[in-house]
């Protein structure tokens, strides 16, 4: 029997061409978690030293709440251990129009989950300057530690 071969898509442009994004005014803005370094968890248990984290990323939005990151359960990390995401875990990711660069604070709170109370570990806002690239950013609370990569560039969607 002979094979079908199958092209899955087609070229869009010819050759030499390519997009052209300095006339685009749309941006791309992601805030995602590298790296989590707990050294201190705050459990009234002395048996059981295991935090149980969640992020809430961007304040008042449509829906009148926070965007809780991850939107059910928590990240689960132990006293004295690192908790290391294997692909990237988005916080935040927004498509913005702006006619020339500017900066956009995202207020972050990473929050401590307990059964009777959550308790804030820290409060900050991350700016984003639009169409400056890829960085890396620490921010740190009280015996914690959270890398994040914030990427912000030009696209055409």
């Amino acid at each position: 029997m002979s094979r079908r071969v199958y092209v899955k898509g087609k070229k869009t442009y010819a050759k030499g061409q390519a997009p052209d994004l300095s006339k685009s005014n749309r941006y791309q803005n992601i805030i995602s978690l590298m790296s989590i370094r707990v050294e201190d968890v705050h459990e009234a248990s002395p048996i059981d030293r295991t935090g149980e984290f969640y992020f809430e990323v961007g304040g008042k939005g449509t829906f009148k709440h926070d965007y809780r990151v991850p939107h059910h359960g928590t990240v689960n990390i132990k006293e004295n251990m690192t908790y290391s995401a294997k692909q990237d875990f988005t916080l935040f990711l927004e498509f913005d129009e702006s006619e020339k660069a500017k900066t956009k604070p995202i207020p972050i709170k990473l929050k401590e989950k307990d059964a009777t109370k959550d308790d804030t570990v820290f409060k900050t806002e991350v700016p984003v300057v639009y169409g400056s690239g890829t960085k890396y950013e620490v921010l740190k609370g009280k015996g914690i530690a959270v890398k994040v990569k914030i990427s912000s560039r030009k696209t055409r969607f």
